[in-house]
C-alpha cells in the first residue's frame, strides 16, 4: 500500500531541491507512511507538560484539590508549506521550476481543553474526575481525542498521596484525500475527498507526590492507547500504538536564598511501542517564578542521542484573583518558543505554544439549622426564641 508514497516522493521530487516546501511535503508522507513501514509518537506534543498533565495521565485528576480548567494550543513548524511545483518549458525544453502562490499548511497543529474536579471528603483528597478534548492535525491528517476517566487516591500518614486513574478516550481520525496527489491518476489506493473512521481505547496512569522531598515532588508513569485500535481510510489502514510516559519533577521555595522565587525542574521521558520500543523522546525542564507574579525558564527536548530543539519559556500570574499559596483562585498564562536544534531549522519558523490554567475551590453551603416550635417542648432553649 505505501508504495505509491514512495513513488509519489521520489518521481515528484527527484529534480528539484529540497527547499521547507518539498521538505515539509516529505515528512506529511513519511507521517502517514509509518504506519507501514516504521513506529513513531501519534499522541499529541506540549511543551508545557508539567501544567497540562490531564492530557496524558488520568491519575492527575483532582490531585490539584480545586476544580481546574486547562486549554492548549500548540502550533509546531511555522512555515511548513504546501506548494504544488511544476517544470516550466519551451518548446518541449525544461526553463525553470516554479511554485504556484497558493500554499497550503501542513505544519502540526494542536488544540485541547481540559477539566477535572477533586473527590474531597473531610479535608482529605481521595481522587477526581476529568473530561479533556484534543484536536490534533498533522498534514492532511486530522485526529480527536475525547477523554473521560477517574482516579482514587490514598491519603498516606506523612502527607504523601498515591493516586491511580483509567480514563477511556473516543478516537476519530479522518484524511482529507484530496490534498494528496497520485502518480497513477485514479489509483483506487487513494481516496476523493475526505474519509473518517472511529475507535474507542483506554488509558492507564499512577501518580505519587510527596511534601517530605525538597518543598514537595511528585512522579507519574502512564500508557495511552492501551488497547492499540486500527482505523481504516478506505482501502488504506493505518493502527495506533502504545504510548508510555514518565514525568517527574520538584518544588524549591527560596531558590539562591531569595524567598521571593520559587524553582520547579522537570521531567518527561516519552516512549511508544508495537512490538518494541522506538527512540525515547526527553525533556528537561526548569522554571523559576518570581513572587507568584512572573516565571520563566527553558525546555531541553532531545529524541534518542539527537538534539530536537530548545524552547524558552514564560509564565504569568495575573493579581487580578488573588494569585498564591493561600488564594482560592489561581490563574495562569504560560507561553513557549520552540527553536529547533536539527536539520529543520531552515524548513521552518519555530513552534510557539499558549496554555491557559484557571483552579478554584467550590464548597456547598451548610445546611441551615432547622428549627421545630410545638406545644409538647415545654422547655425551649432561650435561643430560639
Amino acid at each position: 500500500m505505501w508504495q505509491f508514497y514512495i513513488i509519489f516522493v521520489f518521481e515528484r521530487y527527484s529534480k528539484i531541491g529540497m527547499n521547507k516546501q518539498i521538505l515539509g511535503r516529505i515528512l506529511a508522507l513519511a507521517g502517514m507512511v509509518s504506519p507501514w513501514v516504521g513506529q513513531s509518537q501519534q499522541d499529541p506534543m506540549f511543551t508545557h507538560f508539567t501544567y497540562n498533565k490531564l492530557f496524558y495521565n488520568p491519575a492527575y485528576a483532582g490531585a490539584s484539590g480545586q476544580y481546574c480548567l486547562n486549554a492548549i494550543t500548540h502550533q509546531q513548524w511555522l512555515g511548513f508549506d504546501d506548494q504544488t511545483s511544476y517544470l516550466r518549458t519551451q518548446n518541449g525544453d525544461p526553463i525553470m521550476m516554479d511554485l504556484e502562490k497558493m500554499q497550503t499548511s501542513i505544519a502540526p497543529r494542536t488544540g485541547g481543553l481540559g477539566f477535572s474536579a477533586p473527590a474531597i471528603y473531610k479535608d482529605k483528597n481521595y481522587g477526581g474526575a476529568t473530561f479533556s478534548y484534543v484536536s490534533d492535525k498533522i498534514g492532511y491528517e486530522t485526529t480527536t481525542f475525547m477523554k473521560g476517566g477517574i482516579a482514587l487516591a490514598y491519603p498516606m500518614l506523612d502527607g504523601s498521596n498515591i493516586r491511580l486513574g483509567v480514563d477511556f478516550a473516543s478516537m476519530s481520525k479522518s484524511l482529507n484525500g484530496a490534498g494528496l496527489r497520485a502518480h497513477d491518476p485514479g489509483d483506487p489506493m487513494i481516496p476523493n475527498g475526505n474519509v473518517s473512521d472511529n475507535r474507542t481505547t483506554l488509558g492507564l496512569g499512577a501518580y505519587y507526590t510527596t511534601p517530605n522531598i525538597m518543598d514537595g515532588a511528585y512522579a507519574g508513569l502512564s500508557v495511552t492507547n492501551m488497547t492499540p485500535q486500527t482505523f481504516m481510510y478506505g482501502l488504506i489502514s493505518t493502527q495506533t500504538k502504545r504510548h508510555y510516559y514518565l514525568v517527574a519533577g520538584y518544588k524549591q521555595e527560596s531558590f539562591l536564598g531569595n524567598p521571593s522565587l520559587v524553582l520547579e525542574p522537570a521531567i518527561l521521558v516519552k516512549a511508544a511501542s508495537n512490538s518494541g520500543f522506538v527512540k525515547p523522546q526527553i525533556d528537561l525542564q526548569g522554571m523559576v517564578t518570581w513572587n507568584d507574579l512572573f516565571a520563566g525558564g527553558a525546555n531541553f527536548r532531545a529524541y534518542g542521542t539527537g538534539v530536537e530543539s530548545f524552547s524558552l519559556m514564560f509564565g504569568y500570574y495575573p493579581p487580578l484573583l488573588g494569585n498564591g499559596a493561600g488564594s482560592t483562585q489561581r490563574l495562569r498564562v504560560g507561553y513557549s518558543y520552540d527553536i529547533p536544534m536539527n536539520n529543520l531549522i531552515r524548513s521552518q519558523s519555530g513552534t510557539h505554544e499558549i496554555q491557559v490554567n484557571y483552579c478554584f475551590t467550590f464548597t456547598l453551603p451548610e445546611r441551615p439549622v432547622k428549627v421545630y416550635r410545638h406545644p409538647r417542648w415545654m422547655e425551649r432553649n432561650p435561643e430560639f426564641d
